[in-house]
């Protein structure tokens, strides 16, 4: 895939949560091609190294995918940490994330699970993800 059509976003919103303080990152709605990712969007990082996505995404067009490229991990002063990974890796890439998308008449949640070096933990503080549709 061409990778002018790869489209880079920064989280938008950055929490931590109570109880055992995983992160929540959070962004507006992303549109690339004809897919969208509506508002809403959010990785959840826990202390343990693993990670969570859920989105819900949709497209113009039938038997369209949505591909999470990577996702870095960003410290408070921008520097990459790393990134996540997945245990299935799509492609050979431990990296990519991937939702297809079989009609377009119908929105479809994305959920993926993903684990990070656990010593970033304390100098996360940005997500930046990388998809393309």
């Amino acid at each position: 895939m061409d990778p002018s059509v790869i489209v880079q976003a920064a989280s938008a919103s950055a929490e931590r949560l109570t109880g055992w303080t995983p992160w929540k990152f959070g962004w507006g709605t992303i549109r690339r091609g004809a897919g969208t990712m509506l508002a809403g969007a959010k990785w959840t990082l826990f202390p343990d190294g693993t990670a969570a996505f859920d989105a819900t995404v949709t497209s113009r067009e039938d038997h369209d995918v949505w591909v999470v490229r990577h996702v870095d991990l960003h410290d408070a002063g921008g520097a990459i940490l790393g990134s996540l990974t997945t245990e299935h890796p799509v492609d050979g890439d431990w990296r990519k994330f991937v939702r297809t998308m079989p009609s377009s008449a119908e929105d479809y949640r994305f959920r993926a699970w993903a684990t990070f070096d656990v010593a970033l933990w304390g100098h996360i503080a940005h997500l930046k993800m990388y998809s393309s549709c």
